[in-house]
Protein backbone atom coordinates (compact mmCIF):
# COMPACT_ATOMS: atom_id res chain seq x y z
CA UNK A 1 0.00 0.00 0.00
CA UNK A 2 3.22 2.56 0.48
CA UNK A 3 5.01 1.91 -2.95
CA UNK A 4 6.57 5.08 -4.43
CA UNK A 5 6.57 6.37 0.17
CA UNK A 6 9.78 6.91 1.68
CA UNK A 7 9.14 6.26 5.66
CA UNK A 8 10.42 8.59 8.62
CA UNK A 9 10.42 8.07 11.97
CA UNK A 10 10.48 10.58 14.89
CA UNK A 11 9.78 10.90 18.69
CA UNK A 12 7.61 13.81 18.29
CA UNK A 13 7.79 13.91 22.49
CA UNK A 14 11.65 14.59 22.04
CA UNK A 15 13.12 17.83 21.95
CA UNK A 16 15.21 16.53 18.86
CA UNK A 17 12.45 14.69 17.26
CA UNK A 18 10.54 17.68 17.58
CA UNK A 19 13.12 20.07 15.66
CA UNK A 20 13.59 17.46 12.91
CA UNK A 21 9.66 17.57 12.36
CA UNK A 22 9.70 21.29 12.23
CA UNK A 23 12.85 21.18 9.35
CA UNK A 24 10.89 18.37 7.53
CA UNK A 25 7.47 20.89 7.92
CA UNK A 26 9.85 23.65 6.29
CA UNK A 27 10.35 21.58 2.93
CA UNK A 28 6.47 20.35 2.79
CA UNK A 29 3.40 22.11 1.71
CA UNK A 30 1.24 19.88 3.48
CA UNK A 31 1.22 17.90 6.79
CA UNK A 32 -1.62 15.01 7.29
CA UNK A 33 -2.08 13.98 10.88
CA UNK A 34 -4.74 10.81 11.90
CA UNK A 35 -3.97 11.12 15.98
CA UNK A 36 -7.32 12.35 18.05
CA UNK A 37 -8.33 15.76 18.01
CA UNK A 38 -5.45 17.67 20.27
CA UNK A 39 -3.08 15.33 20.06
CA UNK A 40 -0.83 17.62 17.99
CA UNK A 41 -1.66 20.60 20.02
CA UNK A 42 0.16 18.35 23.04
CA UNK A 43 3.03 18.19 21.17
CA UNK A 44 3.19 21.74 20.31
CA UNK A 45 2.75 20.68 16.52
CA UNK A 46 -0.48 21.82 15.60
CA UNK A 47 -2.10 23.56 13.14
CA UNK A 48 -1.96 27.54 14.88
CA UNK A 49 1.96 26.20 15.58
CA UNK A 50 2.91 25.41 12.21
CA UNK A 51 1.07 27.90 10.54
CA UNK A 52 2.32 30.51 12.47
CA UNK A 53 5.79 28.74 11.59
CA UNK A 54 5.05 28.68 7.88
CA UNK A 55 1.80 30.33 6.88
CA UNK A 56 1.60 28.82 3.38
CA UNK A 57 1.40 25.30 4.89
CA UNK A 58 -1.76 22.99 4.00
CA UNK A 59 -2.77 21.02 7.62
CA UNK A 60 -5.18 18.36 7.19
CA UNK A 61 -6.47 16.63 10.33
CA UNK A 62 -8.67 13.23 9.89
CA UNK A 63 -10.24 11.78 12.08
CA UNK A 64 -13.13 9.77 13.35
CA UNK A 65 -15.70 11.85 14.27
CA UNK A 66 -14.00 15.58 13.53
CA UNK A 67 -12.26 18.08 15.86
CA UNK A 68 -15.70 19.18 17.17
CA UNK A 69 -18.43 18.16 18.47
CA UNK A 70 -19.80 15.89 21.75
CA UNK A 71 -18.26 12.54 20.32
CA UNK A 72 -15.34 14.58 19.06
CA UNK A 73 -12.84 12.90 21.45
CA UNK A 74 -13.82 9.62 20.89
CA UNK A 75 -12.03 6.65 19.42
CA UNK A 76 -13.49 4.61 16.73
CA UNK A 77 -12.24 2.61 13.89
CA UNK A 78 -14.27 1.83 10.68
CA UNK A 79 -16.94 -0.58 12.43
CA UNK A 80 -18.14 2.14 14.87
CA UNK A 81 -17.98 4.93 12.22
CA UNK A 82 -20.67 3.24 9.17
CA UNK A 83 -22.61 1.97 12.08
CA UNK A 84 -23.23 5.47 13.23
CA UNK A 85 -23.55 6.43 9.78
CA UNK A 86 -26.63 4.40 9.43
CA UNK A 87 -24.68 1.75 7.04
CA UNK A 88 -25.33 -1.22 9.37
CA UNK A 89 -28.79 -1.51 9.73
CA UNK A 90 -29.10 -4.68 11.86
CA UNK A 91 -32.14 -6.31 13.00
CA UNK A 92 -32.98 -6.87 16.64
CA UNK A 93 -31.79 -9.32 18.54
CA UNK A 94 -29.54 -10.77 15.29
CA UNK A 95 -26.29 -8.41 16.45
CA UNK A 96 -24.40 -11.97 17.25
CA UNK A 97 -24.80 -13.10 13.52
CA UNK A 98 -24.79 -9.86 11.55
CA UNK A 99 -21.82 -10.15 9.12
CA UNK A 100 -19.57 -7.54 9.28
CA UNK A 101 -18.33 -4.77 6.63
CA UNK A 102 -15.55 -6.44 4.34
CA UNK A 103 -14.45 -3.11 3.20
CA UNK A 104 -13.12 0.07 5.44
CA UNK A 105 -15.44 2.26 3.74
CA UNK A 106 -14.75 4.85 6.53
CA UNK A 107 -11.39 5.13 6.03
CA UNK A 108 -11.33 4.80 2.32
CA UNK A 109 -13.95 7.98 2.24
CA UNK A 110 -12.11 9.71 4.53
CA UNK A 111 -8.91 9.62 2.75
CA UNK A 112 -10.54 10.57 -0.85
CA UNK A 113 -11.62 13.57 0.92
CA UNK A 114 -8.32 14.10 2.60
CA UNK A 115 -7.07 13.68 -0.87
CA UNK A 116 -9.99 16.12 -2.30
CA UNK A 117 -9.47 18.62 0.29
CA UNK A 118 -5.26 18.74 -0.60
CA UNK A 119 -5.36 19.47 -3.54
CA UNK A 120 -8.67 22.20 -3.33
CA UNK A 121 -6.68 24.22 -0.72
CA UNK A 122 -3.33 23.91 -2.93
CA UNK A 123 -5.04 25.26 -5.74
CA UNK A 124 -6.35 28.24 -3.57
CA UNK A 125 -3.04 28.88 -1.85
CA UNK A 126 -1.52 29.32 -5.58
CA UNK A 127 -4.17 32.27 -5.82
CA UNK A 128 -4.06 33.54 -2.14
CA UNK A 129 -0.48 32.34 -1.45
CA UNK A 130 -2.31 31.16 1.80
CA UNK A 131 -2.31 27.86 3.24
CA UNK A 132 -5.35 26.51 5.43
CA UNK A 133 -6.43 23.86 7.82
CA UNK A 134 -8.47 21.31 6.74
CA UNK A 135 -11.05 18.74 9.12
CA UNK A 136 -12.11 15.91 7.91
CA UNK A 137 -14.09 13.56 9.65
CA UNK A 138 -14.53 9.87 8.83
CA UNK A 139 -18.53 10.29 9.77
CA UNK A 140 -19.12 12.87 8.00
CA UNK A 141 -17.43 11.65 4.53
CA UNK A 142 -19.67 8.57 5.63
CA UNK A 143 -22.56 10.57 6.39
CA UNK A 144 -21.66 12.90 2.78
CA UNK A 145 -21.99 9.06 0.99
CA UNK A 146 -25.29 8.04 2.41
CA UNK A 147 -27.09 11.00 1.30
CA UNK A 148 -29.14 9.39 -1.13
CA UNK A 149 -30.38 7.10 1.37
CA UNK A 150 -30.33 10.40 4.33
CA UNK A 151 -31.72 13.11 2.12
CA UNK A 152 -35.05 11.82 0.65
CA UNK A 153 -36.86 11.11 4.51
CA UNK A 154 -35.48 14.41 5.59
CA UNK A 155 -37.37 15.97 3.20
CA UNK A 156 -40.65 13.67 2.98
CA UNK A 157 -39.46 12.31 -0.35
CA UNK A 158 -39.30 8.08 -0.71
CA UNK A 159 -36.01 6.83 -0.87
CA UNK A 160 -35.02 5.13 -4.53
CA UNK A 161 -34.49 1.66 -3.95
CA UNK A 162 -30.41 0.66 -3.88
CA UNK A 163 -29.98 -1.80 -5.29
CA UNK A 164 -33.00 -1.44 -7.83
CA UNK A 165 -35.73 -3.78 -7.52
CA UNK A 166 -35.60 -4.32 -11.24
CA UNK A 167 -35.13 -8.14 -12.17
CA UNK A 168 -32.43 -7.62 -14.33
CA UNK A 169 -30.31 -6.05 -11.78
CA UNK A 170 -28.75 -9.30 -9.92
CA UNK A 171 -26.39 -12.00 -9.82
CA UNK A 172 -26.73 -15.03 -11.86
CA UNK A 173 -25.72 -17.96 -12.55
CA UNK A 174 -24.92 -19.77 -16.22
CA UNK A 175 -25.02 -22.89 -17.66
CA UNK A 176 -21.50 -23.92 -17.03
CA UNK A 177 -21.84 -23.40 -13.38
CA UNK A 178 -19.96 -19.64 -13.72
CA UNK A 179 -21.49 -16.19 -12.46
CA UNK A 180 -22.20 -12.94 -14.63
CA UNK A 181 -24.02 -9.95 -13.10
CA UNK A 182 -26.54 -7.97 -14.74
CA UNK A 183 -27.39 -4.03 -14.35
CA UNK A 184 -30.07 -2.85 -15.88
CA UNK A 185 -31.15 -0.31 -13.50
CA UNK A 186 -34.31 1.57 -15.34
CA UNK A 187 -33.04 1.57 -19.05
CA UNK A 188 -35.70 -0.06 -20.50
CA UNK A 189 -33.84 -0.04 -24.22
CA UNK A 190 -31.54 -2.65 -22.33
CA UNK A 191 -33.96 -4.33 -21.14
CA UNK A 192 -35.90 -4.81 -24.29
CA UNK A 193 -32.60 -6.38 -25.75
CA UNK A 194 -32.15 -8.53 -23.23
CA UNK A 195 -35.57 -9.97 -23.62
CA UNK A 196 -35.49 -10.76 -27.29
CA UNK A 197 -31.78 -11.84 -26.79
CA UNK A 198 -33.28 -14.47 -24.24
CA UNK A 199 -36.23 -15.10 -25.81
CA UNK A 200 -38.58 -13.46 -23.27
CA UNK A 201 -41.26 -11.68 -25.65
CA UNK A 202 -43.80 -11.63 -22.46
CA UNK A 203 -41.39 -9.12 -20.73
CA UNK A 204 -40.02 -7.05 -23.21
CA UNK A 205 -42.51 -4.46 -23.01
CA UNK A 206 -42.89 -4.02 -19.16
CA UNK A 207 -41.31 -0.63 -18.05
CA UNK A 208 -39.15 -0.27 -14.78
CA UNK A 209 -42.05 0.37 -12.73
CA UNK A 210 -43.80 -2.43 -14.69
CA UNK A 211 -40.97 -5.09 -14.06
CA UNK A 212 -40.40 -4.25 -10.25
CA UNK A 213 -43.99 -4.82 -9.20
CA UNK A 214 -44.15 -8.19 -10.93
CA UNK A 215 -39.89 -8.63 -10.17
CA UNK A 216 -40.77 -12.16 -8.22
CA UNK A 217 -42.22 -14.08 -10.89
CA UNK A 218 -39.90 -12.19 -13.87
CA UNK A 219 -36.88 -13.15 -11.66
CA UNK A 220 -37.77 -17.11 -11.36
CA UNK A 221 -38.17 -17.14 -15.37
CA UNK A 222 -35.32 -15.12 -16.29
CA UNK A 223 -33.09 -16.78 -13.80
CA UNK A 224 -33.65 -19.90 -15.88
CA UNK A 225 -33.41 -18.72 -18.99
CA UNK A 226 -30.14 -17.41 -18.44
CA UNK A 227 -29.05 -20.88 -16.86
CA UNK A 228 -29.62 -22.57 -20.09
CA UNK A 229 -25.91 -20.67 -21.27
CA UNK A 230 -23.00 -20.41 -20.82
CA UNK A 231 -20.80 -17.57 -19.27
CA UNK A 232 -18.64 -16.59 -22.80
CA UNK A 233 -21.58 -17.06 -25.03
CA UNK A 234 -23.62 -14.85 -22.53
CA UNK A 235 -20.72 -12.30 -21.96
CA UNK A 236 -20.22 -11.48 -26.05
CA UNK A 237 -23.44 -11.22 -26.39
CA UNK A 238 -24.60 -9.08 -23.82
CA UNK A 239 -21.44 -7.03 -25.30
CA UNK A 240 -22.85 -7.49 -28.56
CA UNK A 241 -26.69 -6.07 -27.32
CA UNK A 242 -24.43 -2.90 -24.98
CA UNK A 243 -26.33 -4.36 -22.36
CA UNK A 244 -25.11 -3.26 -19.19
CA UNK A 245 -22.93 -6.54 -17.43
CA UNK A 246 -19.70 -7.84 -16.10
CA UNK A 247 -18.10 -10.71 -15.11
CA UNK A 248 -17.49 -12.14 -11.22
CA UNK A 249 -14.20 -12.22 -10.52
CA UNK A 250 -12.87 -14.08 -7.18
CA UNK A 251 -9.97 -12.26 -5.68
CA UNK A 252 -7.69 -14.20 -6.59
CA UNK A 253 -8.73 -13.58 -9.98
CA UNK A 254 -8.98 -9.77 -10.43
CA UNK A 255 -5.59 -9.48 -11.78
CA UNK A 256 -5.96 -11.38 -14.69
CA UNK A 257 -9.17 -9.62 -16.12
CA UNK A 258 -8.30 -9.11 -19.54
CA UNK A 259 -9.37 -5.14 -18.67
CA UNK A 260 -7.53 -4.64 -15.64
CA UNK A 261 -4.66 -5.97 -17.48
CA UNK A 262 -4.88 -3.57 -20.53
CA UNK A 263 -5.23 -0.60 -18.12
CA UNK A 264 -1.72 -1.36 -16.65
CA UNK A 265 -3.27 -1.38 -13.38
CA UNK A 266 -1.18 -4.61 -11.53
CA UNK A 267 2.46 -3.27 -11.92
CA UNK A 268 5.71 -4.96 -11.60
CA UNK A 269 8.35 -3.29 -9.54
CA UNK A 270 11.81 -5.12 -8.43
CA UNK A 271 10.21 -8.72 -7.93
CA UNK A 272 6.49 -7.66 -6.24
CA UNK A 273 3.43 -6.59 -7.88
CA UNK A 274 1.24 -3.57 -6.69
CA UNK A 275 -1.80 -1.85 -7.43
CA UNK A 276 -0.58 1.44 -8.88
CA UNK A 277 -2.65 4.61 -8.29
CA UNK A 278 -5.51 4.64 -10.90
CA UNK A 279 -5.78 8.43 -12.46
CA UNK A 280 -4.17 8.74 -16.26
CA UNK A 281 -3.29 12.66 -17.29
CA UNK A 282 -3.03 12.90 -20.80
CA UNK A 283 -2.61 9.34 -21.46
CA UNK A 284 0.28 9.13 -19.24
CA UNK A 285 -0.30 6.17 -16.36
CA UNK A 286 1.44 6.88 -13.07
CA UNK A 287 4.61 4.87 -12.44
CA UNK A 288 6.33 2.23 -9.86
CA UNK A 289 9.52 3.63 -8.44
CA UNK A 290 9.99 2.79 -4.92
CA UNK A 291 9.06 -0.55 -3.43
CA UNK A 292 6.89 -0.63 0.22
CA UNK A 293 9.44 0.82 2.96
CA UNK A 294 10.05 -0.71 6.01
CA UNK A 295 9.11 1.87 8.83
CA UNK A 296 11.74 4.69 9.43
CA UNK A 297 14.02 3.43 6.58
CA UNK A 298 14.48 6.54 4.98
CA UNK A 299 15.21 8.89 8.24
CA UNK A 300 19.12 9.33 7.68
CA UNK A 301 18.29 9.79 3.90
CA UNK A 302 15.50 12.49 4.54
CA UNK A 303 16.75 14.24 7.55
CA UNK A 304 20.20 14.43 5.99
CA UNK A 305 18.75 15.87 2.60
CA UNK A 306 17.06 18.60 4.31
CA UNK A 307 20.05 19.36 7.14
CA UNK A 308 18.27 17.69 10.24
CA UNK A 309 19.39 14.72 12.20
CA UNK A 310 17.89 11.51 13.36
CA UNK A 311 17.63 10.91 16.68
CA UNK A 312 17.58 7.48 16.69
CA UNK A 313 18.02 4.70 14.23
CA UNK A 314 15.73 1.89 13.44
CA UNK A 315 16.55 -1.39 12.39
CA UNK A 316 14.98 -2.41 9.40
CA UNK A 317 14.86 -5.68 6.77
CA UNK A 318 17.67 -5.41 3.81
Amino acid sequence: MNRNKRSVALDLKSDRGREDFLTLVDTADVVVEGFRPGAMDGLGLGADALRARKPSLVFVSISSFGQTGPRAAVAGHDLSIQAAAGMIDVPAGEEAGFALPVLPLADISAAMFGALAVVTALFDRSRTGQGTQVDVSMLDSLVAWMAPFLVPPMNGLPIRPLPPKDPGYGLFGTADGRQITLSIAGEDHMWRALCRLLALPEFGELTEAQRSEHAADIDRVLRASIKRHPHDWLCQQLETERIAFGPVNHVDEVAQDPQILARNMVVGFEGARFIRQPLVFDGVESKIVRPVPGLGQHTEEVLNSTGGESVFRLSTPD
